[in-house]
């Protein structure tokens, strides 16, 4: 497995009930380009004990360690990476921490934070990114010192994806191929009313189904012998992980 794509949703699941639960989904893209669905399981509340039972159970069903996982920043998440496989890098979604800097942004500077923070994870390489992200601080960080502490603390895994292929990049920054899955299950399930049963097994069929149907339309991911030799270069600095 080259890329480990991870992430979770909370979804009403049972039909007498409004509570919430978590479900944790596994995708990931292999040497010859192909994606595979690996697993969907109940989660609660995607704690770290949850991730980490989910994870043995990939490693059980034969999963070595991926070269990069892609992620959210849940802090359950990343800690179970690391104990599962610490020599692995992780990519942090760079959508999720969009929204996160711009969730601590006030009104009037939303539209200006915004394309300052496309600049740094939009920029042709990472030496580029990261003189962005100081004329970002330099902008914002004595008028906007939570917004750019948020930004800052998760840097370095936010630009992971630099250090492997230019092609991969707009497949592997982002955690969006499971995001509009996740949305596509909600969009149903506001159709369709209440699960027709006080188990789990209908919504979780649901939401593997949507997977399926998304990977129908794959087209693929090029992964050459010299994209593969990158990859595995890409690992000879490791990129620690970071919690929010």
């Amino acid at each position: 497995m080259v890329y480990l794509f991870l992430d979770g949703v909370s979804l009403q699941l049972r039909r007498n009930s409004t509570e919430t639960e978590g479900v944790l989904v596994a995708h990931g893209i292999r040497a010859d380009g192909s994606r595979v669905i690996l697993g969907v399981a109940l989660g609660y509340r995607e704690s770290t004990a949850s991730w980490k039972e989910f994870l043995q159970d990939l490693i059980r069903r034969g999963l070595t360690s991926p070269t990069l996982v892609i992620s959210d920043g849940n802090a359950g998440l990343l800690r179970a990476v690391g104990e599962a496989w610490p020599e692995t890098a992780v990519q942090r979604c760079i959508a999720h921490r969009m929204r996160n800097v711009l969730d601590k942004t006030p009104k009037a500077h939303r539209e200006a934070v915004h394309r300052d923070l496309k600049t740094i994870f939009y920029a042709g390489d990472e030496a580029e990114a990261r003189r962005m992200a100081d004329k970002f601080t330099e902008r914002w960080g004595h008028a906007l010192p939570s917004v750019t502490k948020c930004l800052l603390n998760a840097m370095d895994a936010c630009l992971t994806f630099y250090r492997f292929p230019e092609a991969h990049w707009k497949r592997i920054r982002t955690s969006n191929v499971l995001e509009r899955c996740f949305e596509e299950v909600k969009r149903r399930t506001r159709v369709v009313g209440r699960f027709p049963t006080d188990n789990e097994e209908p919504a979780l069929a649901l939401l593997w189904a949507v997977l399926c149907e998304q990977r129908t339309g794959w087209r693929g991911v090029k992964m050459e012998a010299d994209m593969l030799l990158l990859i595995r270069q890409a690992l000879a600095t490791p990129i620690p992980l970071e919690s929010e």
